[in-house]
């Protein structure tokens, strides 16, 4: 499993988590994860993800932290990796702020692609 964590700015941060292969996963061939946390002293809330956690659909889903038990769902609707990236781009900069767009861009396009 590949992992790290790539800063936003001081106050956020991504943190990715890539599976081992798995034939169950039709296009990116493994399952991903990729979290938005703000950093706190002595905690990290989480803010939203993007997933491909079901192997029956092929494109990944954005989720928004919410306080009940319900998951806020954004589909996205392309297999296009670099088309993923910056649909998540604008959820990131929806919820922290427009003026943040080039920090969430930098930190986004330090992602690799899950199929390779």
């Amino acid at each position: 499993m590949d992992r790290g964590i790539i800063p936003i700015n001081k106050g956020f941060e991504i943190e990715y988590r890539y599976y081992d292969k798995d034939p169950r996963f039709k296009y990116f061939n493994r399952k991903f994860e990729i979290y938005v946390v703000e950093k706190k002293p002595l905690k990290r809330n989480y803010v939203m993800h993007m997933d491909n956690a079901d192997p029956r659909n092929m494109m990944p889903r954005v989720y928004k932290a919410s306080t009940g038990g319900k998951k806020h769902d954004f589909g996205i609707t392309t297999l296009n990796w670099n088309d993923i990236k910056t649909k998540f781009t604008d959820y990131i900069a929806t919820e922290l702020g427009e003026n943040q767009r080039n920090n969430i861009r930098r930190a986004i396009g330090k992602l690799t692609s899950p199929k390779f």
